[in-house]
């Protein structure tokens, strides 16, 4: 791991650098962003003293600075050395470290987190290493914010049919309901879960039809169903040490 160093120019907050940021602006990714933003604030307000955060995927630093903004001491990471560059300039006091993409240790003292975000990372949230370490590094009483992508879902059979037959990354690899349940084995309380994805607009889609389905999803009240939901947007606390 390498920190990267801080930059003395503002950031415009336009860089070819970042992939994520341009297609959050698209309007299935404004759809996703807002329910992503609402369980951040939601997060914020669980823990009243500000400390240490940690994103993992920083990327641009778009939810980091949020925390930032707030008062929050941020540590972000990524993989991917030029987007911590611009991740830096727009907060010049964020700790940014790259991390291998292999690293199965979060760069933080055991106990030293109070908010831990992990928004949209699904290679790695699913993982039992992450679970652990998330324990570790949070406090007593810290929040994890996160984005599960379900393999009991129509996405997931759907996506990894089409993986099958290009070779593409694997997604929704692990089942939301085993996984919220290890969750709670190892000390996490869930706080908020919301489903969400399930209409069938890909993730660069800007289709006019996004708002009306959005509507349906909500009137259909499918976002109580994580089960079965292709994604969970969920906050959970770790529980304080008897």
């Amino acid at each position: 791991m390498s920190s990267i160093a801080s930059s003395n120019h503002p950031d415009t907050g336009d860089s070819t650098e970042l992939f994520w940021e341009p297609v959050a602006e698209r309007r299935w990714g404004q759809y996703i962003s807002s329910i992503e933003l609402e369980a951040i604030q939601f997060a914020l307000k669980q823990v009243p003293a500000f400390g240490l955060a940690l994103e993992i995927g920083a990327e641009g630093g778009r939810w980091s600075k949020i925390l930032a903004d707030q008062g929050w001491q941020m540590t972000c990471t990524d993989i991917n050395a030029d987007a911590l560059t611009v991740c830096q300039k727009r907060i010049p006091g964020a700790n940014c470290i790259l991390v291998d993409q292999n690293s199965t240790q979060l760069p933080c003292d055991s106990n030293s987190v109070g908010i831990l975000l992990a928004i949209e990372v699904h290679e790695i949230v699913e993982k039992e290493w992450f679970v652990h370490e998330a324990n570790r590094v949070l406090s007593d009483n810290g929040v994890f914010v996160g984005v599960f992508q379900n393999a009991r879902s129509w996405r997931a059979l759907m996506r990894n049919l089409k993986r099958d037959a290009d070779g593409e990354f694997i997604h929704y690899t692990a089942s939301y309901a085993p996984w919220r349940t290890y969750m709670r084995k190892q000390g996490f309380k869930m706080l908020k879960e919301v489903g969400l994805c399930w209409m069938p607009f890909g993730r660069m889609s800007d289709s006019s039809l996004i708002p009306m389905a959005v509507r349906l999803e909500q009137l259909l009240r499918l976002r109580k169903i994580t089960t079965f939901s292709p994604w969970i947007v969920f906050v959970a606390q770790k529980k304080t040490r008897p």
